[in-house]
């Protein structure tokens, strides 16, 4: 699977039961093998127009971490 495919994937928490966003980015080792995926939740309202003055709230998630990849959503469990 392609880093952009998984880019258009929701991100969910088992646990939490709530979404963390979208997948932004990943963390490859030398081989190019995935080993952190970083999720950023979508800025909304001021933050999108002036996105220079908020910071955008981004977590790290391990792939061992990964339960199952769907089409449109990644579920994952903390």
């Amino acid at each position: 699977m392609q880093l952009s495919e998984l880019m258009s994937k929701r991100v969910i928490c088992l646990s939490l039961g709530k979404e963390l966003g979208y997948v932004s980015d990943a963390i490859l080792t030398k081989e190019l093998k995935i080993i952190v995926i970083i999720v950023c939740m979508p800025r909304k309202g001021l933050a999108r127009l002036c996105p220079f003055l908020f910071t955008q709230s981004c977590e790290r998630i391990n792939v061992e971490c990964i339960v199952n990849i769907g089409e449109d959503v990644i579920l994952v469990k903390k």
